[in-house]
């Protein structure tokens, strides 16, 4: 009995979602399509209905339909019970003629109610034979693969304008343009927009391809991003290449040499590098008439502002709003300066913004707060401030003022036992002169007090030292930066502390009993030594040239053999599984003795 109640439960709480939903029903279709193409034409509802009536589809045949199709998910999360529903209609449609055709809106009976769905556009093109031709082959031969050229894979910045006033936003879509099948994207590279400020435009994390007619060819084509810029000066501005590695999957030619590849094609993906032209776009300047209370606003704006109150105590706080609200360069919008009464204590605005970034631009609003605080009583008047802006759209100036505000400040508390104010009042400014002392006129000889320092010896080598530390040191730095440039004789100078460095690490690697990394960094420090204080490559040397290149420069036949037995330790003992620590012990030292031996006797 419980399961029973549970499910009728259930079903009333997915029935009463179900309709508290908004139904929609919609339409879609290719917005492009080739004259003798098959395209589908789908009419899609969250809700069953009945009764389906379609439009007269002008310039096409239906092949088949309507196809129905319904999918329904149900999800109960915490409590809550959510169900989606989806119900489809599928026409077949084939295109016969060339023009661009709009299918009007088809209807359908939801629960007594009539629905209607959106309109849509499609545009007919002639049939590209090449394309045609291309596609027979294919399906005859599955192993061709069409070639890939600029024609059919190529990225765009594509602008929705290429002259505007400065300040005057442009669209920018970064697109890529495909007659081919894509797998994927690797890296990218974005155009830096100097010049510009940039603003991201929302786009679906999902790149989704839309046919759309290039010239009387169909490209499927991808949104990869959209901004919004705001040229920030004038003249000509260059929008650098965009950059994009496309991965483009292909059938593979491949021999059939088992029964099981007539089922199975091969693919291979194919990294394809592309790279978008560079564009120009010239910004104009302003209009020469400007308004003195222009400061670079541009697009059409709406200007409101607000006291929270008119009447107040002294010190008691006052917040004035200026909100800008409409379209255009709102980031970039200045706080008003209004010419507030001697006596108001006025902190810097606070800016708040509410912007979105669409195609139509940057639209929303920014406010700005003035925290405002009388400090004595009085009668006072924040007279009007005008604001200024272009309207691109009708290449004109407007201007728009706030109101006037009559402010009342009464005696508040404290105010008469002398409170600590932070400006004088127009009255009180003509008692500032009694405190000016007067320049004496009357004859008066100076006199000197204490010592002067000016003309003494400390006085000539306060100017003295300093000169000659900077000589010093000039001459010092002159000496480092030529012996830094002297490749071969910093390396031989360097050599000796490397070693050691080196050595040290093979002594670390012996606490921690390595033996192979041990024994590996001894041959570092040896081989290495040696070609740093000879400046030869490491590569050049060997055991059998070494011997007479140690002797050559001088060194003693006795040391000659301590530094090959060195070399002839390591390489046996690295393989040798007999090498104990205390072998390890008498080689680290060995080697030591050997590279400070080195030092002293190569001339």
């Amino acid at each position: 009995m419980k399961k029973i109640l549970f499910s009728i439960l259930t079903i009333i709480l997915i029935s009463s979602s179900v309709f508290a939903d908004e139904i929609k029903f919609t339409a879609s279709a290719p917005n492009v399509v080739e004259i003798g193409e098959q395209f589908r034409l789908t009419y899609s509802l969250n809700s069953k209905g009945k009764n389906i009536e379609i439009p007269s589809l002008d310039g096409f045949r239906i092949l088949m339909g309507p196809s129905t199709s319904s999918s329904m998910s149900t999800q109960i999360i915490n409590g809550k019970v959510s169900s989606n529903s989806s119900y489809s209609y599928t026409y077949v449609l084939l295109a016969e003629k060339e023009g661009t055709f709009n299918v009007k809106p088809a209807r359908i009976e939801v629960d007594g109610d009539t629905k209607t769905s959106n309109s849509l556009q499609i545009e007919v093109v002639k049939a590209d034979n090449s394309k045609k031709n291309s596609g027979t082959s294919q399906t005859q031969n599955s192993t061709s693969s069409e070639k890939i050229t600029e024609d059919n894979l190529f990225v765009k910045v594509d602008l929705d304008r290429k002259s505007v006033y400065m300040g005057e936003h442009v669209v920018a879509t970064i697109k890529v343009y495909t007659r081919l099948n894509i797998a994927g994207f690797g890296d990218s590279k974005f155009p830096s927009f100097d010049g510009f400020l940039s603003q991201e435009v929302p786009t679906p994390g999902q790149i989704s391809l839309q046919r759309e007619n290039i010239n009387g060819t169909i490209y499927n084509t991808g949104v990869i991003r959209k901004l919004i810029l705001f040229p920030q000066h004038t003249g000509k501005i260059t929008i650098d290449p965009f950059e994009l590695e496309v991965i483009i999957r292909q059938q593979q030619a491949a021999r059939r040499n088992g029964f099981f590849d007539d089922f199975f094609d091969n693919y291979q993906d194919i990294r394809v590098p592309r790279k978008s032209k560079a564009i120009n776009i010239n910004v104009k300047d302003f209009p020469r008439n400007k308004p003195a209370s222009f400061d670079g606003a541009v697009g059409h704006f709406q200007l409101t502002t607000t006291i929270d109150k008119d009447s107040v105590k002294a010190n008691d706080a006052i917040t004035m709003r200026v909100k800008i609200a409409g379209n255009g360069n709102l980031k970039l919008i200045n706080p008003l300066e209004f010419n507030f009464p001697a006596d108001f204590e006025v902190y810097d605005p606070k800016t708040l913004q509410d912007l979105k970034s669409s195609e139509s631009g940057m639209t929303g609003s920014t406010t700005f707060e003035y925290l405002i605080i009388p400090r004595h009583g009085g009668d006072y008047e924040i007279p009007p401030v005008d604001f200024s802006f272009f309207d691109p759209k009708a290449g004109i100036y407007r201007t728009r003022s706030t109101p006037k505000f009559n402010i009342k400040v009464t005696k508040g508390e404290g105010d008469a036992a002398g409170t600590i104010i932070s400006s004088f009042t127009k009255e009180q400014v003509k008692f500032l002169g009694k405190d000016i002392r007067f320049i004496k006129t009357n004859d008066f000889t100076p006199r000197l007090k204490g010592d002067v320092f000016f003309g003494t010896t400390n006085f000539y080598l306060a100017y003295l030292l300093p000169l000659l530390v900077f000589i010093f040191a000039f001459v010092f730095n002159r000496k480092r930066i030529k012996e830094n440039a002297d490749t071969a004789k910093l390396k031989n100078k360097r050599a000796n502390k490397v070693a050691m460095r080196r050595l040290k690490a093979a002594a670390t690697s012996l606490k921690a009993k390595q033996k192979e990394q041990f024994y590996d960094e001894i041959l570092k420090a040896i081989w290495g030594y040696t070609s740093d204080k000879l400046n030869l490559p490491l590569e050049n040397l060997n055991k059998e040239n070494i011997s007479e290149i140690l002797l050559g420069k001088g060194v003693e036949p006795d040391l000659k053999d301590e530094f090959l037995s060195i070399l002839d330790s390591c390489e046996f003992a690295r393989y040798s599984p007999s090498a104990g620590s205390s072998e390890m012990d008498e080689l680290y030292q060995k080697s030591m003795d050997t590279i400070t031996k080195l030092e002293k006797n190569i001339k």
